[in-house]
């Protein structure tokens, strides 16, 4: 038995693992907590709405940069709230940064608005569809100039960008949040630790009696009749800690009777409905066998599991007698484990449930019933973040519970509604209450309909809160609104609730409505696309399909086509007209230049290259650099920085503190380079080939790869321990390198090195880690992909890229990726149809020569299909590029970071260096364009190879990003006998350093002839 299945089989090791030591009798602690020798009291009952106050995060600043002045404003009126959060942040550092704010919102809350400053003056932004907005943004931020981009990741998590933080400088960033006003509502202040300046205002209107406050004494704060009518409550002060823990507001109760709002806008008449609902409950039948699923996820360690073991707690004791599944899921679903609980007794399942540790991915649609359970419990934020998407669907009710403030509570919610069962949110209900959702049948909905109404929405199906919320919108004046109630009993009720169009007014009525369509779209978000983007452009919310952008200047809104905010609206008139519409490159324009580059490439193949000595003019001496060197290359390094034609050679002299403003230069377009260069240097080569005699001789060639140098400290405690100690200092140094993309890839490189079943599935576990880290990261998940792709786990890789797709549609290599993957796993005809969209589509000039490339690897996958007898459909694709040409050598540099200038180097057997400022060899080796701006690819591609070594180099020369990174990964496909029934490759992974030039020796090909032809 290996180690890893040792510990994996003794739980009990994880005490020690993670740091974290729960006794049996006590509630569990959350990892990694420290010991404790008494039961835990039980947890105070948090307001009913809860989220985390957004900070803003600059990777890597020298001096972390500061709130200056914090302004909020709580409104509260309608049956909504809405809170308005002014931030302005100082840069202390010397150089431009970029910054994030990332935060969850709480289940119920939507983002109503975001505004920037420009040019000294809040600027509201516009909604756009997100990909677009993404690109749009990035485009804009190249140029060093304002945009600002607020979109969602996944779930209930939002990510606000910020560019530029300039040095010494403010920016100010403004939020609007709305949310259901329930009974009680929290106001968190904890943006920082102090504040220059803090401003604090609450707000009800219309109120008949003041609210109570909670956790507002260190404040001041109290409520006074406000002239307007209702109550107030205002503070302002200098120079001032922020409390930590949030201002708790319980509202007046609703009474008996019903709460209406409605709003005129764009024409349309909107209402909501509060209808207050008597409590009825009886407690129900729990039944003999119920499945348990626990996300044992990295995230997972960050949930209450204290609640959520009290919750099983008051299961057990009514259930008394069961037999219970656990299904334990990370980046796999383990094997369910059974346990029988006689007299409410549940130590041994407990005790399992304390010890378990948290590493990995979430992989929620790997979770299937066992086939025997009434019922199912499941424990997880709800975030499915790795595998196929995961289908919202469960033969048997499901209790979808979650602790955590981050997470996808609208998944879990459409995860019970869909099975019959309950979402329950311990987060933000009390003991009690929770105990009574999983133990208790209440009042829920049995229908609701109207006349003079139409598009109506619930916000829940149970009424266990004690009210309902119904919205929609009023086709008459007068409209009439049935609620059909059943209770715990099964006997259903009847309330009809009548609604006038502009009584009541209230601004938030509206936003009410998109807010509770929204999360009954969400659940099935994949098959909703296009409603949920119309709804977020129509009320300029921030939804998985759309973002909110600001932009610094008219000519951008106009440029990108997009609609400005008011104030812009005559100036963006006038330019529009002024400078008309932009002059797109027709499909038919494209297509004609890829098919001249195409022919330029076939020329090259079909020509003979001479394979003897190459003649003493045209020697190039050797690289002194020994085959396994990993470092810089003097005389390469300094030639590539006397160039003057790239952006990022000029970028690298510009001081960031003189250049603030200045846009970089424009890059020059893009030369033909392949075509051109090939037409240029063959017919010099051709004038040599007479003097040197060609031969022709069939060859076998190896790949070797050279492994990556520089393991971190955390890698070198690993490879020092004992094979038994592995898993222990994997968790340990864990710890320290939860946020650390190179500690998952170098501890998955570790194991996944040792080749045997149980080290290979802990690797891929760790290597799933990175799928956490940072939910919107395309970078990080295009590296997770590719290590799947070399590691064999193509069925892993497929859905990473997939969401690289969703996240980055405007990107070529996001396509040329998904494609080559389809193809790994078999899928020729979707690998062949997305390789075709890189070859077709309308990308920026700075992504080079990524559709010849594409090209070739679509006209290998045809030509394998064809050899496989599975040939594909092409009837799409102009014939004048279906040309396979097969190649002795083949070496593809891609990396994960845009912005990044990255050079492919090979030295042939005749010691002849082909990189982009000598792109074609003596031999005829060719090399694809220099790209300096975006992720690469480049290729060498060789026909026929000339017997010797040939030595494969990455040179990292710099970036231009605002946010420091802790390194640029690269990844580099070795091929030899491309497009044959021979080919073989090698793929491998590898960071550098991105504050400095590196150049690191990849792999070589070793070229033996074997006999003449």
């Amino acid at each position: 038995m290996s180690s890893i299945v040792r510990f994996l089989a003794a739980r009990r090791l994880a005490r020690t693992v993670v740091g974290a030591a729960c006794m049996t009798g006590a509630l569990a602690c959350a990892q990694p907590a420290p010991p404790i020798s008494a039961p835990l009291p039980a947890p105070v009952p948090p307001p009913v709405s809860t989220w985390r106050a957004p900070t803003l995060q600059v990777l890597g600043a020298e001096q972390p940069v500061r709130l200056a002045s914090l302004q909020v404003d709580v409104e509260v009126a309608g049956g909504a709230a809405e809170t308005r959060v002014q931030m302005v942040f100082f840069n202390p550092n010397n150089r431009i940064l970029e910054g994030k704010l990332q935060f969850p919102l709480a289940p119920g809350q939507v983002v109503s608005g975001f505004a920037l400053d420009v040019d000294g003056r809040l600027r509201a932004a516009v909604p756009v569809e997100k990909a677009r907005a993404q690109q749009v943004f990035e485009d804009i931020a190249r140029r060093r100039v304002d945009p600002g981009l607020l979109q969602t990741t996944i779930g209930n998590n939002y990510e606000l960008r910020v560019y530029p933080l300039l040095p010494g400088k403010t920016r100010t960033v403004e939020l609007r949040i709305v949310e259901p006003a329930s009974s009680r509502l929290q106001v968190p202040l904890g943006y920082a630790d102090r504040v220059d300046a803090l401003a604090l205002s609450l707000r009800v209107p219309g109120a008949a009696a003041a609210p109570e406050l909670g956790g507002a004494s260190a404040l001041g704060l109290r409520f006074e009749r406000d002239a307007n009518g209702g109550f107030v409550a205002r503070t302002s002060r200098n120079d001032t800690a922020l409390p930590k823990e949030p201002i708790a507001l319980r509202l007046p109760p609703l009474g008996q009777a019903p709460a209406i709002a409605t709003e005129e806008r764009d024409g349309q008449s909107y209402f909501t409905l509060k209808l207050p609902v008597a409590q009825r409950s009886a407690a129900r039948p729990l039944p003999h066998r119920v499945q348990i699923v626990w996300d044992a996820s990295g995230s997972g360690a960050r949930r209450q599991l204290d609640r959520e073991l009290a919750l099983l707690d008051a299961y057990f004791s009514a259930a008394r007698d069961t037999s219970v599944s656990l299904v334990r899921v990370a980046d796999v679903a383990a094997a369910p484990i059974r346990f029988e609980v006689r007299s409410g007794d549940w130590a041994a399942l407990r005790k399992t449930l304390e010890t378990t540790v948290y590493d990995g991915a979430s992989n929620l649609g790997a979770v299937r019933h066992d086939g025997v359970s009434a019922e199912a419990l499941w424990f997880s934020d709800g975030l499915a973040n790795y595998g196929a998407p995961w289908r919202l669907a469960f033969p048997v009710p499901v209790f979808a519970i979650s602790s955590a403030t981050s997470g996808d509570p609208v998944a879990l919610q459409a995860l019970a509604d869909a099975s019959g069962g309950r979402s329950i949110d311990l987060a933000t209900a009390t003991r009690q209450s929770a105990a009574d959702a999983l133990l208790r049948r209440g009042t829920d909905v049995a229908g609701v309909s109207a006349l003079g109404a139409r598009e109506l929405v619930v916000q829940s199906q149970s009424a266990a809160a004690g009210r309902l919320v119904v919205a929609g919108m009023l086709t008459a004046a007068e409209a009439e609104i049935t609620v059909r109630l059943r209770d715990a009993s099964g006997a259903v009720t009847t309330r009809v609730v009548p609604v006038r169009a502009g009584r009541n007014p209230s601004r938030l009525a509206a936003v009410q409505w998109a807010r509770l369509t929204l999360a009954s779209l969400e659940g099935e978000a994949r098959t909703n696309k296009v409603r949920i983007r119309e709804i977020g452009k129509r009320f300029g919310l921030a939804t998985r399909e759309t973002s909110l952008i600001v932009l610094e200047i008219v000519d951008d809104y106009v440029r990108h086509e997009i609609e400005p905010p008011a104030e812009l609206r005559v100036a963006y008139d006038r330019a529009a007209a002024n400078i008309g519409k932009r002059r797109v490159e027709s499909e038919a324009g494209r297509l004609a230049q890829v098919i001249r580059r195409f022919e330029a490439r076939v020329a090259w193949w079909n020509r003979d290259f001479p394979k003897g000595d190459m003649p003493a003019p045209l020697q190039i001496a050797k690289s002194e650099a020994p085959a396994n060197a990993i470092g810089s290359l003097t005389a390469p390094l300094e030639a590539r920085r006397q160039r003057a034609d790239g952006p990022m050679r000029e970028a690298a002299k510009d001081d960031d503190r003189g250049a603030a403003r200045r846009p970089l230069p424009a890059a020059a377009p893009a030369p033909s380079g392949f075509a051109e260069s090939l037409d240029k240097s063959v017919d010099t080569l051709a004038r040599a080939k007479k003097n040197v005699a060609s031969e022709s001789t069939a060859t076998t060639i190896s790949i070797a790869v050279t492994p990556a140098a520089g393991a971190s400290a955390a890698i070198k405690r690993l490879q020092a321990a004992r094979s038994d100690e592995w898993a222990r200092v994997y968790f340990d140094e864990r710890r320290a390198n939860e946020a650390s993309v190179g500690f998952f890839l170098d501890a998955a490189e570790f194991f996944l090195a040792k080749g045997d079943r149980d080290n290979r599935a802990f690797g891929l576990r760790a290597l799933s880690n990175l799928a956490e880290l940072d939910l919107q990261n395309r970078q990080v998940l295009r590296l997770l992909a590719y290590r799947l792709q070399q590691a064999g786990e193509i069925d892993a890789a497929v859905p990473v890229f997939e969401r690289v797709v969703e996240l980055a549609p405007n990107e070529p290599q996001s396509h040329r990726d998904l494609g080559l993957a389809l193809a790994d796993a078999g899928q020729a005809q979707a690998a062949v149809d997305r390789l075709y969209t890189v070859v077709t589509g309308a990308w920026d000039a700075r992504f080079a020569d990524v559709d010849l490339i594409a090209l070739t690897e679509l006209n290998a996958v045809v030509d394998k299909s064809r050899r496989d007898g599975r040939a594909v459909d092409v009837g799409a694709i102009d014939k004048r590029l279906l040309r396979s040409m097969p190649l002795d050598v083949r070496v593809v540099l891609a990396w994960d970071a845009d912005n990044t200038d990255v050079d492919l180097h090979v030295i042939d057997a005749n010691g002849e260096e082909v990189f982009y400022g000598r792109n074609l060899s003596y031999q005829g080796g060719a090399i694809t364009r220099d790209a300096t701006g975006g992720y690469g690819p480049e290729e060498f591609a060789l026909r026929v190879a000339k017997p010797g070594k040939y030595r494969v180099e990455a040179n990292f020369f710099g970036h231009r990003q605002q946010v420091l990174t802790t390194g640029t990964g690269l990844m580099m496909w070795l091929s030899s006998g491309f497009a044959t029934p021979a080919q073989q490759d090698r793929r491998t992974t590898f960071r550098v350093k991105s504050d400095r030039g590196e150049r690191v020796v990849v792999g070589e090909f070793e070229v033996k002839a074997s006999g003449r032809m």
